[in-house]
């Protein structure tokens, strides 16, 4: 066939949505990410040309060989917490998928037109996901990493790739994000890999939407998880079925010429777009690098297996399949130690009954036995290999699995690994947080690493004396996200009333400098599954988030109330009746962007707005002394008029310990003495004084 080698920017090789009845049709950006790259790097197109000339030869001269090409995947999931967040279970689907599709297993393949039988090739190239990470630890080739840089990834940088990137040459690297923008400005891209002559360590993978991984979860079910499949193919070399049109510029003298990009979307049964062809058969619509229904893909040629094989016995791939390789990335187990232990879970935070699965994620060596414990679990001990289990009662519980073999044995234990969160939630609003005190003994989490955690600001508040602090400067670095959420909150109370259900708090921040987009952003999520997933409920940056009149200065500290900014959701009725969910958890995130530090102070879910009514200062004052206690406490209640107020003794997880008191009490003061509820001194408690307005938490610990 005729090979005429062109450089166009072709719309056909973005996710472009460009005919309705194209509904399924498979859309790449490889291509348009080639083209960027060539603008910055005119040689490409030398070395593409060099590369294809070698590859076209190979393709003529396949080798023949018995052994299977193995390479080491690992999946990047970047994530907010929400939906993007895919499972272990659709990972291992697009697994098997693409195990099928590159060893001619796929069930589909019986449907292959005759003419093009003999050409469907057997890649022989399997995919396992690595079980040792690039510091030599076990994992089960899933790494996921909370960033916002993977709400939409843009194709003209490699940002989301700098969140979380192992070596090129010894993973596939994946990023799975929630939507990819194409360079061009136009069109949606599904996926996009990069080509081996082009590659660098900086940009090397293949970068995926998560509603395009695999079949189940997410996964729109019309792609049969083909993209990937498809996006394997140009990282080992392959280009379109349709490159050059009927010019037929895919190196594969077996794969006939396709027209355009989308001419076998609907997997026309007739289609014959070109008729230059000798001889003249129709298009190989079943050919995984066309954009075809996923449905309806269902082989490589022999042609491109061997140029397959072209690429993965050079570098850079050929350090991928290499014996001593797979032994590092624990692909190939080492038959002369022990194994170490290590494991995941489908979940770290769990509704009280909601089942839990675990994995045996241990590595180097094969596991012959095991046993896990289990504790607080329906079975506290189990020697499965991804035993399911299910916690009844809140809290917080630890796991541990030993391994062994005929080598020897080795354990992993982690404390408080399992947080269980009751389906309904024993807080009610109206709930404050003024941060007089650190608030992760009432029930508040980090949920960032502990080099970007909030912190109580002593000397700076909106009101009292104290604020939650995202410490932020010049040094951060850009795209750092601290985070924290709140306990859960039962807001039905507020919903079966008729009162207004709120959210609100006040805020600190100024420009660093006058450009309004060198900003820090604050997004604020909310959870109703005990903290599984997660929905934004508001964003503010720039001018929106810095306060009224503030000027641009580095190193701001707010120092009157002027610098304070409310905000709120003053109706949660509106997000999806949120004022009816009785498990409702809060999370506030500070993105960097290397600026100035956020406060936030008076976080208020009641049916007031922070700052112009509150349940301590307008119905009952509260002290407690004396606090650390020994053997009594005294709790002293100041109410503004006579109402019934229960007053509990509960741990740090909200559950009810002891029962103190539960009667109507007069206007004035009112002293009521509070015993050690346990032997366990040192511990933190909770006392709990509920009004018929909401609730008051403060900490009290029996000391030693």
């Amino acid at each position: 066939m005729k090979r005429i080698f062109t450089f166009l920017v072709l719309s056909s090789t973005m996710l472009l949505k460009v005919n309705a009845q194209f509904k399924h049709e498979h859309s790449c950006g490889t291509e348009l990410l080639y083209q960027q790259m060539l603008q910055q790097d005119p040689t490409l197109a030398d070395k593409r040309e060099a590369y294809s000339k070698e590859a076209r030869a190979a393709a003529k001269n396949p080798v023949r060989r018995a052994a299977k090409y193995t390479i080491p995947v690992v999946f990047h999931v970047i994530h907010t917490n929400g939906t993007e967040n895919i499972s272990r279970e659709q990972i291992l689907d697009q697994m098997r998928i693409l195990n099928q599709d590159f060893n001619f297993k796929n069930p589909n393949r019986t449907k292959i037109r005759s003419q093009f039988a003999s050409v469907a090739a057997d890649c022989q190239i399997e995919f396992k996901l690595a079980a040792i990470d690039p510091q030599g630890n076990c994992t089960d080739g899933i790494n996921r990493v909370y960033s916002p840089y993977g709400v939409e990834v843009d194709q003209q940088n490699a940002t989301v790739k700098n969140v979380a990137r192992w070596d090129h040459t010894k993973y596939l690297n994946i990023w799975v994000v929630t939507s990819i923008k194409s360079s061009s400005g136009t069109g949606t891209v599904l996926g996009y890999a990069v080509f081996p002559f082009s590659t660098n360590s900086r940009i090397d993978g293949i970068v995926m939407r998560h509603d395009r991984v695999g079949s189940i979860g997410t996964a729109v079910p019309g792609d049969s998880g083909r993209t990937l499949t498809h996006e394997v193919g140009h990282w080992l070399g392959l280009f379109h079925t349709f490159q050059g049109g009927c010019n037929d510029d895919d190196n594969c003298d077996d794969t006939p010429p396709v027209a355009s990009t989308f001419t076998n979307a609907s997997c026309p049964s007739n289609s014959n777009s070109c008729s230059n062809d000798n001889p003249n058969l129709p298009d190989q619509w079943e050919n995984y690098m066309d954009y075809s229904d996923g449905g309806c893909m269902a082989m490589f040629t022999l042609q491109q297996k061997a140029i397959m094989e072209y690429w993965l016995a050079r570098a850079p791939r050929s350090g991928n399949v290499s014996a001593a390789n797979l032994l590092a990335t624990g692909v190939t187990p080492n038959s002369n130690s022990a194994p170490t232990a290590a494991f995941s879970s489908s979940n770290r935070i769990v509704c009280a009954g909601q089942p839990v699965k675990f994995y045996d994620v241990s590595c180097k060596a094969v596991v012959t036995a095991r046993s896990w414990t289990l504790a607080g679990s329906s079975s506290p001990s189990s020697t499965a290999e991804s035993p399911v289990v299910v916690y009844q009662t809140p809290g917080k519980y630890a796991v541990s699995l030993t391994v062994q073999n005929s080598r020897g044995s080795n354990t992993a234990s982690v404390n408080d690994y399992i947080e269980v969160i009751g389906q309904e939630s024993a807080l009610f609003p109206n709930a404050e947080e003024k941060f007089e005190s650190d608030p992760l003994g009432r029930g508040f989490s980090h949920l960032s690493p502990t080099n970007a955690r909030w912190a109580i600001a002593d000397t700076v508040s909106y009101t009292g004396n104290k604020s939650y602090q995202a410490k932020i400067n010049s040094f951060t670095t850009a795209g750092t996200v601290f985070s924290f959420r709140t306990p859960s909150y039962d807001l039905s109370k507020l919903g079966k009333s008729g009162l207004p259900a709120r959210l609100s708090f006040y805020a600190s921040y100024a420009l660093p400098t006058s450009d309004a987009a060198a900003t820090e952003i604050l997004r604020v999520f909310v959870s109703t599954d005990c903290g599984n997933s997660y929905r934004q409920i508001l964003e503010r940056s720039g001018t929106g988030l810095a306060h009224s009149g503030g000027i641009a200065k580095p190193g701001f500290v707010p120092t009157s109330k002027s610098q304070w900014k409310l905000f709120s959701i003053p109706s949660l009725s509106q997000l999806g009746r949120l004022d009816t969910a009785k498990n409702a958890i809060f999370r506030f995130d500070v993105e960097s962007n290397a600026g100035n530090s956020v406060w936030i102070d008076d976080i208020n879910i009641s049916q007031w707005f922070s700052g112009t009514q509150t349940l301590e200062t307008d119905d009952v004052k509260v002290a407690i002394y004396p606090n650390p206690a020994r053997d009594y406490t005294t709790l002293e209640l100041n109410l503004t008029a006579g109402m019934p107020v229960s007053v509990d003794i509960c741990d740090v997880q909200g559950r009810v310990v002891k029962s103190i008191s539960k009667k109507y009490m007069p206007v004035g003061k009112s002293l009521i003495t509070i015993g050690n509820p346990s032997v366990d001194n040192g511990t933190i408690y909770l006392v709990r004084i509920q009004t018929r307005n909401g609730f008051i938490t403060k900490p009290i610990t029996f000391a030693p």
